[in-house]
């Protein structure tokens, strides 16, 4: 067979069903022939399914979601569940819908601010959430996405053999804290028990690796004193939103982003007024325990 043979054997399948575009280097794209309103074929939910899994984030444009059809959608990656510990705003007969609604002077979600990724406090953190934006100013809090697989790969050998020996302890501790000091949210009384999950997880589909500690829920890396703990942390949480891995989404009504929580950490730019209004409409599907 000559090269350019093979080279054309090795090429994934075009997409038929929809369109794909990158949206920059880091990772990303923009899915496009859609109407996440309506029933999708099957056809076109595998190759959703695969824009989803080799781009990490897909975002949706000009899309206008009812509940039940947004969790549809989200039940095609997995169950969907409501947050565990998060009760503050609901739609009535959709418990599964996490409103994140921001008025003036609030800003609920208050570990928005700090990288992290979704939940690991949970002993199977979520495998992805569905962010519907229903209303918002154009231009602020916008989110940034990074990806963890591209930190992995770009440590020296050596370090990713060290990494992938560790274990982290990851707690709500932090969430409750802030959450509980906000008296607009319902009270978060109790949360689970601290659990412990690899510092580099194998994606359960792609099987590639990536770093899994983020600031927001890790306490401590097992094994290790307390300055060293702290000493790697600080490298890795440094590390791992580097400008290179990193794509940064700016919200406009009607987008829809589904982002894959196992390979990337997201954090809200807290550039906006006091008065700034937003709606978010998330759902998340279920995940699988984290493994080496």
């Amino acid at each position: 067979m000559s090269q350019t043979a093979l080279a054309e054997s090795t090429q994934p399948a075009p997409y038929t069903r929809i369109t794909v575009t990158r949206v920059c280097g880091a990772m990303g794209a923009e899915i496009g022939e859609v109407d996440l309103s309506q029933p999708i074929d099957e056809a076109t939910v595998a190759e959703i399914h695969r824009a989803f899994l080799e781009h990490c984030a897909i975002v949706f444009r000009g899309q206008d979601v009812p509940p039940d059809r947004q969790i549809a959608f989200t039940e095609i990656f997995g169950s969907v569940v409501p947050h565990p510990l998060y009760r503050t705003n609901a739609i009535e007969g959709h418990p599964e819908i996490l409103v994140l609604e921001h008025k003036a002077g609030q800003f609920i979600n208050g570990k928005n601010d700090i990288w992290h990724s979704d939940i690991t406090f949970g002993e199977a953190p979520p495998l992805g959430s569905v962010l519907q934006c229903r209303a918002c100013w154009e231009g602020f809090a916008d989110t940034m996405f990074a990806n963890q697989y591209a930190a992995y790969e770009a440590l020296s050998e050596p370090m990713r053999l060290f990494l992938d020996s560790l274990e982290a302890e990851h707690s709500a501790e932090r969430l409750q804290r802030n959450n509980n000091a906000r008296s607009y949210n319902d009270r978060i009384e109790e949360i689970p028990e601290p659990v412990i999950h690899p510092v580099i997880r194998t994606h359960p589909e792609t099987g590639r690796k990536s770093l899994f500690v983020n600031e927001a829920f890790v306490t401590r890396i097992c094994g290790l004193t307390d300055e060293e703990s702290a000493n790697l942390l600080g490298f890795l949480y440094a590390h791992a939103v580097q400008p290179a891995f990193v794509y940064r989404h700016r919200w406009r009504p009607g987008d829809v982003v589904m982002f894959d929580n196992r390979c990337l950490m997201h954090y809200v730019v807290p550039d906006h007024p006091q008065d700034m209004y937003r709606l978010m409409h998330r759902t998340t599907a279920a995940g699988d325990r984290p493994f080496h």
